[in-house]
């Protein structure tokens, strides 16, 4: 695959089952190895950095939610691990979860939402951290 996507684009893989997608998706994420080429985000070849070192956020399918925290703190863990300040995670929760429509649920553990507010609070997750790049 050679692919050049530019910054603030908005692309999709589309093909059949099984033809690939998920595992270059992975793969960009830094949750597959390369088994050749190149892999660059932005002018970084990224081949060999580990997935928690190259920006990206990757939201899964399965949501890979934690099903013993609240939304709140599921959307914030990436902030904590990065140990960004708790004002700044406050108000980076609040934001997504007012874009997201999950202001009502911050409280409330996974299994008490639905399968799209499960995705929205993954995405949330995502968004929170304002990576370079987005993997859907």
């Amino acid at each position: 695959m050679d692919l050049e996507i530019p910054d603030g684009e908005f692309m999709v893989l589309v093909g059949p089952s099984g033809c690939g997608k998920t595992t270059a998706l992975r793969m960009v994420a830094g949750l597959e190895e390369i088994s050749e080429g190149t892999l660059k985000i932005g002018d970084r070849v990224v081949n060999r950095v580990p997935a928690r070192d190259r920006d990206i956020a990757m939201v899964f399918q399965s949501y890979a939610l934690y099903p013993h925290l609240t939304v709140y703190d599921n959307i914030a863990f990436g902030l904590r691990l990065r140990k960004t300040p708790k004002e700044e995670i406050d108000k980076r929760v609040r934001e997504a979860a007012h874009v997201l429509g999950l202001e009502a649920f911050l409280d409330k553990k996974p299994r008490a939402l639905s399968g799209g507010q499960r995705q929205r609070v993954a995405m949330g997750r995502a968004i929170v951290r304002e990576p370079q790049a987005y993997l859907m």
